[in-house]
């Protein structure tokens, strides 16, 4: 599983078999419009760039879901650096449920 900080304030999810979902309102959803964009920016194409989405740990991606926020600062792997903390802060977040799982 992939996943993915898209645009600075979306959270999306890919499996090895190319399905994205989207953490919005406490759930993972499947959005179509959302994953074209997404594709775009990883290919570097149309309207996105590949600077408008990336890529992200689990570990990180969890922080993300529970809390809604998170600093990213100097190597966070995938070939990405922030030479400056940079806080990251989820639109359409609202915390997952007990029973919620990543």
């Amino acid at each position: 599983m992939e996943y993915y900080i898209f645009c600075e304030y979306y959270l999306a999810r890919r499996t090895d078999a190319f399905i994205c979902e989207w953490f919005i309102n406490g759930e993972w959803k499947e959005d179509k419009r959302r994953t074209l964009a997404l594709e775009d920016a990883l290919n570097d194409y149309g309207d996105y760039s590949f600077m408008d989405q990336d890529q992200i740990t689990e570990i990180m991606a969890t922080e993300l879901i529970q809390k809604g926020t998170i600093v990213l600062n100097g190597d966070i792997g995938y070939g990405t650096t922030y030479y400056e903390p940079k806080k990251i802060r989820l639109r359409n977040w609202k915390r997952p449920n007990k029973n919620f799982q990543s």
